[in-house]
């Protein structure tokens, strides 16, 4: 039986998914990942497709979203195949772009001012990930379009 897959949708602040990330200490990161693993892998266990948001802005992050604590050893060297069956969707747009979205929010936690620190540590999926990478800088509607065309 084909295990369903389960999409992560990934990428800066103002990228259009909502994250809790930037509220987060360094050393809150890890459990909370852990966490967010947990429910990954209890949608893969039950073969339930499903969709989580996470900026995962680095590797180790996407790692442990997809290993969970296999990914904390240092003799980890797992591929995709062996971990949660993620698709990262990385929601990829120009810092302008991102920084003028940032702008028209409102009452959301993560200022504009911080976009640049997530810019700076953001390491974007390698040919070794699982992933597509979608231009944000159109509407929703052929976000989601462009999204559904790379999954089919």
């Amino acid at each position: 039986m084909n295990k369903s897959i389960i999409f992560v949708i990934m990428g800066v602040c103002g990228s259009g998914k909502t994250t809790v990330a930037g509220k987060l200490s360094k050393e809150d990161r890890i459990p909370w990942l852990l966490a967010i693993y947990g429910y990954i892998k209890s949608l893969s266990d039950s073969n339930t497709p499903g969709i989580v948001t996470c900026s995962a802005l680095k590797r180790k992050y996407r790692d442990i979203l997809v290993f969970g604590e296999d990914a904390l050893r240092k003799e980890h060297a797992g591929t995709q195949e062996n971990g949660c069956p993620v698709l990262f969707v990385y929601l990829k747009g120009s810092p302008t772009l991102i920084s003028a979205r940032l702008k028209e929010r409102k009452g959301h936690f993560m200022p504009a001012e911080l976009l640049q620190s997530q810019i700076d540590i953001l390491e974007e999926p390698d040919e070794f990930e699982r992933h597509v990478t979608v231009d944000i800088d159109c509407s929703v509607d052929t976000i989601v379009s462009s999204i559904i065309k790379h999954i089919k």
